[in-house]
């Protein structure tokens, strides 16, 4: 967050900077351009001035064919000896022009009237170092301006990123707070405290929301374990008779396989609901063998799979024991286990296990780049013809229930080829040890 408010503040600095160079480079060289222009102006009109006087002189024959003060020298020639001009005015044609003789400035009038050349030359050397110190006192402005630019942007956006600063800061803190609330009182009548009091709203419509989905999720389980246990209860009693046929007492195994299953969805969905508030919560759960559990989801799942020619096969390379309960466990392998069951239609479906990871290969149809785009979004459906009855992939659950503990999971298909899915655990610290001991 620090360096995000001081990027904030850099920015502002640098556009009251900026707005500084933008604003004095315009009034500094208007400054320069305006005074070189009356200067040029108040010089021509100077030497036009002087040369009307030089003329009227000779009329009056009260001058000679030169005149020369301490800034002002003319000089009259007929067009056709022009030799006898200075050397260094000689060859300059009619109009203004600014000359540099013996190291002085000039501003030089050339004019043509009737049969003779006149050149007015003026002095302006001193007029061009009062214009340099001008120039010189601009930049000085210009650097001063700069610099109070700077300053007042500087403390500018302190003042504006200080109230940001306090409002980030206690939306950090937020963090694992459901009952956090904003000091409001930290904030003006002004945008930010408007953005701060809209904040708090939305804060506690998000908790009254969480609150109660979780309150609902709590209900609708608690009310889901009666019927389930007494269905349970009824299949034991089922299966407790004599004389029972064998595709009877598949059907009994079915049914307890699927109150099981219901089961730990239950557990599941309890657990999760308990840590939508809190998902950074740890337990202590019992350490749980990844390997039986892949087992008996399997055998439970394989009803998907009906008479569709697919083999499974189950590589368990090294034993994979996580600290979780064992319902969570059978629901994130059988959401994966289903999906690869419904979708494949032949070939193979394989489970790797390593004492890290749990790798599940079908080569069934595969998903498309849209299809994985959404794949853990509650409302992906699949895209894949008459699959579309199943309706989504399970893999939102599954996505929740690793988020939960802190696990990984992520997935590689191309349609037509068939998807793998690995869960990367947090293998149990205390079975590591005992690996190395």
């Amino acid at each position: 967050m620090q360096k995000t408010t001081n990027r904030i503040t850099r920015r502002i600095t640098i556009a009251f900077l900026i707005f500084g160079v933008v604003l004095t480079l315009m009034l500094g060289l208007g400054l320069v351009a305006a005074f070189k222009s009356v200067e040029k102006t108040m010089l021509d009109d100077i030497l036009a001035a002087e040369l009307q006087h030089f003329r009227s002189e000779i009329e009056n024959a009260h001058a000679h064919s030169f005149f020369h003060s301490r800034t002002t020298s003319i000089y009259v020639a007929p067009l056709d000896a022009i030799s006898r001009l200075p050397e260094h005015v000689r060859h300059l044609s009619q109009g203004k022009h600014d000359l540099v003789y013996k190291n002085r400035n000039y501003r030089v009038l050339v004019k043509d009237i009737d049969s003779n050349r006149y050149i007015v030359k003026f002095d302006d050397t001193s007029i061009r170092e009062r214009e340099q110190e001008f120039i010189n006192l601009t930049w000085i402005y210009s650097i001063t301006v700069l610099i109070v630019a700077l300053v007042i942007g500087l403390k500018a956006s302190h003042q504006i990123i200080r109230q940001i600063k306090q409002l980030a800061n206690q939306i950090t803190s937020f963090k694992n707070k459901p009952d956090a609330y904003l000091d409001l009182s930290q904030f003006n009548n002004d945008e930010i405290g408007i953005l701060a009091r809209e904040i708090q709203h939305y804060h506690d419509q998000l908790q009254q929301t969480l609150l109660r989905e979780k309150e609902f999720a709590r209900n609708v389980s608690h009310e889901l374990r009666t019927p389930v246990t007494s269905i349970s209860l009824a299949a034991q009693i089922l299966a407790m008779k004599k004389n029972l046929s064998v595709e009877e007492r598949n059907r009994i195994q079915r049914i307890q396989r699927a109150v099981d299953e219901m089961s730990e969805l239950i557990e599941t969905f309890l657990l999760l609901a308990h840590n939508s508030s809190k998902p950074t919560k740890k337990y202590n759960f019992v350490d749980c063998e990844v390997g039986p559990i892949v087992h008996r989801v399997i055998e439970q799942q394989r009803i998907w799979l009906g008479s569709k020619p697919v083999d499974v096969v189950v590589k368990e390379k090294e034993q994979l024991i996580v600290s979780a309960p064992s319902g969570a466990i059978s629901v994130l392998v059988a959401n994966l286990v289903r999906n690869a069951f419904l979708y494949t239609e032949q070939g193979t479906t394989i489970v790797v296990i390593t004492s890290s990871k749990l790798k599940i290969i079908d080569t069934g149809i595969g998903m498309d780049p849209s299809t994985q785009a959404g794949v853990f979004n509650h409302r992906a459906r699949t895209n894949l013809g008459d699959m579309n009855k199943i309706g989504g992939f399970g893999l939102p659950i599954v996505q929740r229930i690793c988020e939960c503990y802190g696990w990984k999971v992520f997935f590689e298909s191309k349609q037509g080829l068939g998807s793998q899915f690995t869960v990367l655990f947090n293998v149990s610290r205390q079975h590591k040890l005992d690996k190395i001991a």
